[in-house]
C-alpha cells in the first residue's frame, strides 16, 4: 500500500505580503541624495539668493601695499589705532555665514599718495586667503571708513653717545677719571626734518650715593639739541633707549717727586747729589689699590754718565707708573743741580778687570789703558784720587761674548769713593777665546 504524497500548505491569498520599490535599499539612499539635492536648490533659488551681514575687523593693517609710498622715498611716520572696524559681507547666504573676522584684511588705499605730509586715506577690504574667490563676495567698509596718517622722508644717521655726570656726586679725595659708554653710537631713524633738530644723544647718569671706586651704572638716552635740551621728536626713534655707562673714578694723592738717576758707580750714594725740582709734590690720582701703596713718585729717569754737566737745567719728561695720571696738567718737571762743591778731572786708567766669564771662554783685555775718563764728585776727594782708585770693569753678563776679537763697553768704578761718577762712554779691545 502506498504512503499518500504530502500535500503543501494553503495560503490564503489574502493574507500574503506585498513588496514595493521602497523595499529596496540602494534605491532609497539614491531617492535621499536627490531630496537634498532639490532641497539645497529650491533654498539657494528662492529662499538664500543673497544675504549680508557686518563682519567686525580688529585692526588696519598699514603693511599691504607699501611699495606704493616707499618707492616715492616715503615712509609712515604716524598711523593711528584702529579698532572695531565694521566691514559689510555681501553674497550667497550659505557662503558668508562662515566667514569670519580672522579672514579679512582691511588696509589704507595708498593709490592717492604724492609726497610727504598728512593725508586722509579710504579702507578698503579683502580676504587673507583666496577660498573666497569664485564666490563673488563684496566687502565694504563701513565704519570707520578713512584713516589720517603722516608720510615723511625717512632716513637714519648715527650719533655717538655721551654721558651727563652732573648729576653724580664724587667721594672727597676721590676724581672721576673716565667715562665710558656701551653702546658708543647709537643710529637715530625718523623723518628728516627730525633728525635735523637732533644734536647729541645723551646718557643721564644718576647715583644716589657718593662714589669713591668705579661702577657701572644704567643711563636712560635722551636726544638733545644744538643748545643741550632734551627734545622728543614726535616720530624719530632710537635703536636703543638704554646705555651701560662705566665711571673710572680715583683716588687722589698728593706725593713727593723724586728722580730716578741711572749709569752710576755700584755703590754710588745718590743722596751725595744736590738737586732740585722746580716742584716738590704732584697730585696725581689712580686706582685705591696701586695709589695707596705709593708714598713718592719716581718721574724721570737721568743717566748721569751721558749727560751731567755743570751749569744746566735738565727738561725732564714726567713718567708716572702705570695707571698713575697727573691731576695738575704736569708734563714736565726742570730739574737743577747744585754743584757749588763739585768739581771734575781727567784721568788715564789702566786697572781694567773682567766680571762674570764664562766657564767655556777665556777673555783677554788687549787694551792696556783708557785715556781722558772724565770724572765728577766732591772737589775734596777728586784731589786725593788717583788713577790706580779708578776701575774700568768689563761685565760680561751684559754683553754678547763671542770667539774672536771684540770691542766691548766697560763701566766705570771708583771703589774708594761713593761719591763720584764717570762721564761719557768708553770701551776695550778683547780677545776671546773657547776652552
Amino acid at each position: 500500500m502506498q504512503n499518500p504524497k504530502p500535500t503543501k500548505p494553503v495560503v490564503d491569498p489574502g493574507t500574503q505580503k506585498r513588496h514595493s520599490i521602497w523595499d529596496v535599499r540602494p534605491f532609497l539612499f539614491v531617492a535621499a541624495a536627490l531630496c537634498a539635492i532639490l532641497t539645497w536648490f529650491v533654498v539657494t533659488m528662492y529662499f538664500d539668493q543673497e544675504g549680508d551681514h557686518v563682519i567686525i575687523v580688529d585692526s588696519v593693517t598699514y603693511t599691504y601695499q607699501s611699495s606704493t609710498y616707499t618707492s616715492l622715498g616715503l615712509d609712515l611716520v604716524s598711523t593711528p589705532e584702529v579698532s572695531n572696524i565694521a566691514v559689510r559681507v555681501r553674497g550667497s547666504g550659505t557662503v558668508i555665514g562662515n566667514i569670519r573676522a580672522g579672514d579679512i584684511m582691511v588696509y589704507p588705499r595708498y593709490s592717492s599718495v604724492r609726497g610727504a605730509g598728512e593725508v586722509t586715506l579710504d579702507l578698503d577690504a579683502r580676504f587673507v586667503t583666496s577660498d573666497y574667490d569664485n564666490f563673488n563676495i563684496e566687502l565694504t567698509v563701513e565704519s570707520p571708513s578713512t584713516v589720517t596718517v603722516v608720510f615723511d622722508e625717512v632716513s637714519e644717521k648715527v650719533v655717538p653717545v655721551t654721558a651727563d655726570t652732573s648729576q653724580i656726586q664724587i667721594a672727597e679725595g676721590f676724581s672721576l677719571n673716565r667715562v665710558s659708554s656701551v653702546p658708543a653710537e647709537v643710529t637715530v631713524t625718523g623723518p628728516t626734518s627730525e633728525l635735523d633738530q637732533i644734536d647729541s644723544v645723551v646718557a643721564v647718569v644718576t647715583s644716589s650715593e657718593s662714589l669713591s671706586d668705579s661702577v657701572t651704572l644704567d643711563a636712560t638716552l635722551e636726544m638733545r639739541d644744538a643748545d643741550g635740551n632734551p627734545i622728543t621728536p614726535e616720530y624719530t626713534t632710537l635703536e636703543t633707549e638704554t646705555a651701560e655707562v662705566s665711571l673710572t673714578v680715583y683716588q687722589v694723592r698728593e706725593l713727593p717727586l723724586t728722580v730716578d738717576f741711572i749709569g752710576l758707580p755700584t755703590n754710588f750714594d745718590v743722596s751725595s747729589l744736590h738737586y732740585s725740582l722746580d716742584r716738590d709734590t704732584l697730585q696725581v690720582a689712580g686706582p685705591t689699590r696701586i695709589i695707596s701703596r705709593l708714598t713718592e713718585l719716581s718721574v724721570a729717569s737721568l743717566d748721569l754718565s751721558q749727560s751731567f754737566a755743570f751749569d744746566r737745567d735738565y727738561q725732564l719728561q714726567v713718567e708716572l707708573p702705570e695707571g698713575i695720571v697727573s691731576q695738575d696738567g704736569v708734563n714736565t718737571v726742570t730739574l737743577t743741580f747744585d754743584t757749588s762743591d763739585m768739581s771734575s778731572t781727567t784721568l788715564n786708567v789702566a786697572n781694567i778687570r773682567v766680571i762674570n766669564t764664562p766657564s767655556d771662554v777665556d777673555v783677554e783685555v788687549l787694551t792696556n789703558r783708557i785715556s781722558s775718563v772724565v770724572l765728577y764728585g766732591p772737589a775734596e776727594e777728586l784731589a786725593t784720587l788717583s788713577a790706580e782708585s779708578v776701575v774700568a770693569q768689563v761685565d760680561c753678563q751684559s754683553i754678547s761674548v763671542t770667539a774672536g776679537q771684540q770691542t766691548v763697553p766697560v763701566s766705570i768704578q771708583i771703589p774708594a769713593s761713593s761719591r763720584i761718577f764717570a762721564v761719557g762712554d768708553y770701551t776695550v779691545d778683547c780677545e776671546v777665546t773657547t776652552k
